[in-house]
C-alpha cells in the first residue's frame, strides 16, 4: 500500500424505492423515483471508476426490498458489469432491507458473483461446515489477502451485517465480538444504527428489526468505521482525531422523502495511506431537486389567505430542473408545503381547490400537502387507561402521546440522553394521525394529502 489505496465506499442504494404520488416516467412507466434511484447508483458507480478506486465496498441496502423486482436486479447487475470492466474488487454487505422472512436468503446474494470478483456477507443454509469467510460466515468476516486476493497485505476488512447484529445470536452459542487483526489497518463496515449516536431514533424504519452497534465498539482501535443504515452522510462527532478512529455513515444515493433529512447524497472515499493513516471524504452525486414550502400556521386564518399563501410560496421555487430531466427524463422538482393548526373546515376549504393546486404543479414531480398537529373537532380529556374502553375512540393522539410518556419510554427502555429526540419524533408521528373521523377524502396522486408526511415509505 506503499502508494496509498482507496476504497469506495456506499451504502443504502435502496433501488426499487417508489413513494406513493410520484408522477410516472413517460418512457418506461415505472414510478419516476424508480429510474431516479436506478441512475443515482450509475453515477455513483461511475463516479467511483472515474476516481481511480481500488475496490468498493457496498455497506447494505442495496435493494429496497427482500425480493426486488426483476428490472431492479437488472440495473444492480448492468451496473457491476461496468466494474467488472474495470477490474475492481466488491464486497455487498447485508442490511435490514436486503434480510428475508423466514430462511430466506439476503437480497444480497444476487451480487454474490465470485467468479465476477464479488463477494456478498449474508447467512447461506447451502454452504458447508467449514465454507465461507470467518469467523462466522454471513454474520462477521474478516477479509484479507488471505482470503481475497486482490486485497493488499496488512489491509483488514471488518464485515458485521445486518444478520450478525441479531440479539438472538448468543442463545444459538455465537458470539459476534469484532477486534481489530494486529499489523494491520482495520476498517470496520457495518448496517445499524450506532448506539451511542443521538440520531439513533431518527432513522426507525419499518424493514426488518432495529438493530444497534454498540457504541463500544468504537474504542477498539478500528482505523475507521464505516456505517450505513442512517440516511444522512457524513461523520459522527466526536470520534477520531482525523488519521485513526473515525466513524462515519455513507447516507443514501436517494432522499426517501421528507423523512430523511436534507444533505449531500454521493459515496465515501477512504484512502490508507503508507503510514497507515486513513482519509475519509463525501464525493457527491446528482439529486433532484426538493423544497420544503415555508410552513403556514393557520390558527386564524381563511382558507383564501391560506391559498393565497400557498401560491406565493409555490410561485418562489422552481418547479423544474433541466439536468434532472437530462439525466432522468423528467424535470420536475420534489415539492410539499406544511401547514399546522389546521380546522377541519380549512383542511375541506383546501380540499375543495385541489384542481387548482393540480393546475400550478402540473411541472413538479411530486406535490402535496401536510397537514402537521391539525385542530380536532373534539379532543380527548385526560383519563386514566383503567377507565377508558379498548374501542374508545381517540382524536388527539399528539396529547395522548403526552398522558402517556414516562410509561411508555420507561417500558421501552429509552436511554435517559435519548429521551428528548424520542419523544420529538413520537410527538411529530403523532402529531400527523388522524381519526376515521377527520380524515379527508383520499388523495389523487398531485392531489393535497392530509396526516401522511411527504414522501414517507409506507408506499414502497
Amino acid at each position: 500500500m506503499s502508494h496509498g489505496y482507496t476504497i469506495g465506499v456506499r451504502g443504502c442504494q435502496h433501488l426499487g424505492y417508489q413513494p406513493q404520488g410520484m408522477r410516472l416516467n413517460s418512457g418506461t412507466h415505472w414510478n419516476q423515483r424508480v429510474i431516479d434511484g436506478h441512475y443515482a447508483h450509475e453515477a455513483t458507480m461511475r463516479s467511483m471508476l472515474a476516481a481511480g478506486i481500488d475496490g468498493i465496498v457496498d455497506g447494505g441496502d442495496l435493494c429496497h426490498v427482500s425480493r426486488p423486482l426483476p428490472r431492479d436486479v437488472e440495473a444492480a447487475n448492468r451496473v457491476d458489469d461496468l466494474r467488472v470492466a474495470a477490474g475492481v474488487w466488491a464486497v455487498g454487505n447485508s442490511g435490514n432491507h436486503d434480510a428475508g422472512g423466514g430462511s430466506d436468503v439476503s437480497a444480497m446474494g444476487v451480487m454474490h458473483r465470485p467468479d465476477l470478483g464479488i463477494l456478498a456477507v449474508y447467512p447461506d443454509p447451502k454452504r458447508g461446515t467449514g465454507d465461507g469467510i470467518g469467523p462466522f460466515p454471513g454474520l462477521y468476516e474478516i477479509h484479507t489477502s488471505e482470503t481475497h486476493p486482490n486485497l493488499p497485505d496488512g489491509l483488514a476488512l471488518h464485515f458485521v451485517s445486518h444478520y450478525g447484529l441479531s440479539r438472538h445470536l448468543k442463545d444459538a452459542g455465537i458470539d459476534i465480538d469484532p477486534t481489530p487483526l494486529p499489523g494491520h489497518v482495520n476498517l470496520f463496515f457495518s448496517h445499524g444504527v450506532f448506539e451511542t449516536d443521538e440520531r439513533l431514533y431518527r432513522c426507525i424504519d419499518p424493514h426488518g428489526e432495529e438493530r444497534p452497534i454498540p457504541g463500544e465498539w468504537a474504542l477498539r482501535g478500528w482505523d475507521a468505521m464505516l456505517l450505513s443504515h442512517y440516511h444522512t452522510l457524513g461523520a459522527v462527532p466526536g470520534y477520531g482525531d482525523g488519521d485513526r478512529g473515525q466513524v462515519w455513515y455513507t447516507g443514501s444515493s436517494l432522499r426517501r422523502g421528507f423523512s430523511d433529512e436534507e444533505g449531500v447524497r454521493g459515496w465515501l472515499q477512504v484512502t490508507v495511506h503508507d503510514t497507515g493513516k486513513v482519509s475519509i471524504k463525501a464525493v457527491p452525486i446528482w439529486q433532484r431537486p426538493q423544497h420544503e414550502l415555508p410552513i403556514i400556521d393557520a390558527h386564524g386564518l381563511t382558507v383564501a389567505e391560506l391559498d393565497d399563501q400557498i401560491t406565493a410560496h409555490l410561485g418562489s421555487v422552481a418547479l423544474v430542473d433541466t439536468e434532472s430531466a437530462t439525466l432522468t427524463g423528467d424535470p420536475g422538482a420534489i415539492v410539499r408545503q406544511t401547514i399546522r393548526h389546521s380546522t377541519v373546515t380549512q383542511r375541506q376549504g383546501l380540499a375543495a381547490l385541489r384542481g387548482r393546486y393540480l393546475e400550478l404543479t402540473n411541472e413538479a414531480a411530486w406535490w402535496a400537502i401536510n397537514f402537521d398537529k391539525p385542530v380536532t373537532a373534539a379532543a380527548v380529556g385526560p383519563r386514566s387507561l383503567d377507565s377508558r374502553a379498548v374501542t374508545a375512540r381517540v382524536t388527539d393522539f399528539a396529547g395522548e402521546l403526552d398522558r402517556r410518556a414516562d410509561r411508555l419510554l420507561h417500558t421501552v427502555g429509552v436511554p435517559e440522553s435519548l429521551t428528548e429526540p424520542v419523544l420529538e419524533q413520537a410527538q411529530a408521528w403523532a402529531s400527523g394521525v388522524h381519526s376515521n373521523a377527520d380524515m379527508p377524502e383520499p388523495a389523487s396522486a398531485s392531489t393535497p394529502t392530509a396526516a401522511v408526511p411527504g414522501l414517507e415509505d409506507g408506499a414502497a
